[in-house]
This record gives C-alpha cells, sequence and structure tokens, in this order.
C-alpha cells in the first residue's frame, strides 16, 4: 500500500521561516500537483482551452501543423489521397488530434454504407460497403467502464478492447467493433503497474496540457500580478489636519467625505484644493525590469511545450531564445516525430482500407503502404527541390557517359514516388564483367 503522502515534496525546498514551499509561499497557489493527486477532471481541461489563448494555441497548432501539408502514398496516383480528402480526412484527423492532445485520446468511427450492424467484424474488400464518413469522438465518450478486453492469447486483441463503447449526443451508447474504429493515443503514457492512475489514463496517456502547466501558471501569476499593479501603479496619500481627532471620535463618515471631495476635485478641475496643514502626495510604483520578466517566463512555457514563442504567444520572433528559424526547424523536428509516432498509425490503418476498396496500389505481395509526409516548411520544400535539381544533374551525367540509360533512370526515380536512390540491372553489371575479361 503506498501512503498518499509520499507521493509529495521531500526534497527540501521548504523554508518555514521565510515561507517557501509552505501555504504562505504565493507561488503555492498555482502548484500543479502530481497528476492523479489530484488531477484535471475533464471539465477543467476543456475550460483551459475555452478560457485561455495559450492552452488553446498548446492544442491546436500541433494538431493542426500535421495534417496541413498533407502526405503521399507511394504509388498512389492521386486516387487515394482523392479519396481520403472527399471523406473529409484532414478535418477529421485533425479534430482527433486536437481531442488527443486536450483530453488525452480520440476515435473516429468509420461509417460504413451497407456495413451492418456495428459491434460485429468489418472486413473491407469482401462484399462489405464503403466507408462514406468519419464521426469523431473524444476519449471522454468512450465508456471504458462497459467494456472487457479480451483475454485470449490467440486473439488480435490481446489484452485490449475488441468493441467500444461510445455515448451519443442523447446519452445512449451504441457498440462498435475496432474493426471500423481509428485509434489516437497521447505520447505520454503512464505506467501501467502504478496503482494511482485511473483505467482511462493507463489507455490513452495524458493530455499535452499537463507537460508545461506549472510554468503556464506561473506567467499567468505574473500576468495577474502585472494587471493588479497598473491598477495601483499610483498611490496618493493623504495628510489631514484633524485626522487623529476624528479617529478618536471615531467619525469615519468626515474622513471618507474629506477624500471623496479630493478625488472630485482631481477628476473635475485636475487639481487639489487643501486647507491649513493638509497636504496631498502621488507615488508612482516603477515597472522597470518587468518586461524581461515576462519573456523568461515565456521562453519557460514556450520551452515546456516545445512550441516556439511567435507561435504560442504571437508575438515577433524571439522563441526559445534564438532568432527564429532556428525554432522552425526545431519545432518541425518535433511534429515530424508527432507524425511519425501519433499520426501515422491510424493514418496508415484507414489509408490501407482505402487501398483494399479502391485496389489502386499493388500489394498483393504482402507489402504495406508507405506514406511520406509533405515537408513542413517553405525552407523544407527549397531544401528538397535542390536535392532533386543535384540528383537531376548527376543522373544527366550518368547518361551521357552511357553509365544509365534514360529508362533506368525513370525505373530509379519515379516508380513507386520519387526516390534518391539508384539500383541497376544485375544481368547488365554481368556483360560489362564479360567484356572486360574478353580485352
Amino acid at each position: 500500500m503506498i501512503k498518499l503522502s509520499s507521493l509529495f515534496r521531500l526534497d527540501g525546498w521548504k523554508n518555514i521561516l521565510s515561507g517557501i514551499g509552505t501555504n504562505k509561499d504565493k507561488s503555492t497557489i498555482t502548484e500543479n500537483v502530481v497528476p492523479g493527486f489530484p488531477r484535471l477532471i475533464d471539465i477543467q481541461l476543456q475550460g483551459l482551452y475555452y478560457s485561455d489563448g495559450r492552452i488553446q494555441n498548446v492544442v491546436d497548432i500541433p494538431a493542426e501543423k500535421m495534417v496541413q501539408n498533407g502526405f503521399e502514398v507511394e504509388g498512389d496516383d492521386g486516387t487515394l489521397y482523392k479519396a481520403y480528402d472527399d471523406l473529409g480526412g484532414p478535418a477529421a484527423f485533425a479534430e482527433a488530434l486536437k481531442w488527443t492532445r486536450m483530453l488525452g485520446g480520440a476515435i473516429i468511427v468509420l461509417d460504413i454504407e451497407g456495413g451492418g450492424d456495428w459491434s460485429l467484424p468489418w472486413y473491407p474488400g469482401k462484399g462489405a460497403g464503403k466507408v462514406r464518413g468519419l464521426r469523431v469522438y473524444p476519449r471522454s465518450r468512450v465508456e471504458l467502464g462497459l467494456m472487457e478486453t479480451v483475454s485470449m492469447p490467440e486473439s488480435m486483441y490481446f489484452e485490449n478492447y475488441e468493441r467500444y463503447v461510445i455515448r451519443n449526443a442523447s446519452g445512449t451508447t451504441f457498440t462498435v467493433h475496432a474493426s471500423r474504429c481509428l485509434i489516437f493515443k497521447s505520447t505520454t503514457r503512464v505506467d501501467m503497474e502504478f496503482p494511482g492512475w485511473l483505467d482511462y489514463e493507463r489507455f490513452w496517456g495524458l493530455s499535452a496540457i499537463y507537460k508545461g502547466l506549472e510554468d503556464a501558471h506561473n506567467f499567468g501569476l505574473t500576468a495577474k500580478g502585472t494587471t493588479h499593479l497598473t491598477q495601483e501603479c499610483s498611490i496618493g496619500k493623504y495628510r489631514l489636519t484633524n485626522l487623529e481627532q476624528l479617529v478618536a471620535e471615531g467619525d469615519w463618515k468626515s474622513i471618507d467625505n474629506r477624500m471623496e471631495a479630493i478625488d472630485m476635485q482631481k477628476s473635475i478641475i485636475n487639481g487639489v484644493m487643501l486647507g491649513e496643514g493638509e497636504e496631498y502626495t502621488r507615488e508612482n510604483f516603477s515597472f522597470a525590469g518587468l518586461p524581461e520578466i515576462w519573456d523568461r517566463q515565456m521562453m519557460a512555457v514556450s520551452g515546456s511545450y516545445r512550441i516556439p514563442v511567435t507561435l504560442l504567444f504571437g508575438r515577433s520572433a524571439a522563441g526559445m531564445n534564438a532568432t527564429g528559424e532556428g525554432d522552425d526547424d526545431n519545432f518541425n523536428s518535433y511534429i515530424q516525430g508527432l507524425q511519425k509516432v501519433q499520426l501515422l498509425p491510424p493514418l496508415l490503418q484507414f489509408m490501407t482500407i482505402l487501398n483494399v476498396q479502391l485496389k489502386v496500389v499493388d500489394v498483393s505481395d504482402g507489402s504495406k503502404l508507405t506514406i511520406d509526409f509533405m515537408p513542413l516548411s517553405n525552407r523544407d520544400q527549397l531544401k528538397d527541390a535542390q536535392v532533386k535539381e543535384t540528383i537531376s544533374r548527376a543522373d544527366r551525367n550518368y547518361v551521357e557517359s552511357g553509365i544509365l540509360s534514360p529508362d533506368d533512370i525513370i525505373r530509379n526515380r519515379f516508380l513507386g514516388g520519387y526516390n534518391t536512390e539508384t539500383s541497376v540491372d544485375e544481368s547488365a553489371l554481368a556483360d560489362l564483367g564479360e567484356g572486360s575479361q574478353e580485352e
């Protein structure tokens, strides 16, 4: 049995005299406790998304970036991608990715025309209907408590779910077989053996919002503190001749009336009329150094979420303490990793289904489809074009020298999608070898 007290900070970052780390420490107001003790519930995660533009960017920007430039299927003449686009694939996959980043997971149910009972297995290409739509559901509408994992080792769904129970808009549920579903899971996984996690966290993972939530809270605290300071950036001091007498007599109304009269004079005549012995002064607060604090905290939030400041906060290039190009390269590398880990598995499953139905790419030899994501930035596209131009010059030299034929170039470069590797016919090598021996 694990005691909850053992989960909290024991590293000595607490000082009773100064208040650091205690309930007197202002930063503890926004402290993010270990998820699960307590965790943010779904309505809180959604509330953060809908009420905080920065958190909305954390969810939306990577999800949209993953799908915005599209992809290519090797061997596709455009038919498969058109089918994906006609079914609303880009919008559906982006929505699923947003729910995954916000809540930790999502599911796309394939709406199959003439597909029969949704709870039964569906075999595309075997006389069953075709996909006519994509229905997206957040993981909060998947009732794991009403589902059972498969315990038979011989099943392809062993230790997983074969059927998903989903709650619809009316509050009732319906059951869908896994063969009709595309599953999206968080890249933030949890230890399955740790007793503190809930079932849905074990299966789906955690929201991406958690990754930089403490830094986001600290930035929010600074922003709110600055707002409060602007309201008190100028404090007036009143010296009244008979203040001690009025206080002694408890005549608070006279004190209020005099201060109110001074405030009205400032508003109406832009001046203050004072009696004998009275004095009014103003003290102004200095905001020196505050912009630097904001910048450092912006970079902390940006680094935690791995999104450049230029995108996350909508400001000029300064993200992650660089000039902008380095941030763009780092962010694109991060998105490429998400594409391979989070987007590619359900996307490859869906494109395979479309290929079975449309029979565009020949996979009769048991091979699988290959998906190549398009470059994420114009600079990546420029680099790609420069690489192709260099290879084309080399190919021209090979042809002019008689090393390769135009047919060899077509076979190596363009069959099955653009390829940078070059191979030659082994029989041609044999002929060259015989010729060299005769000489």
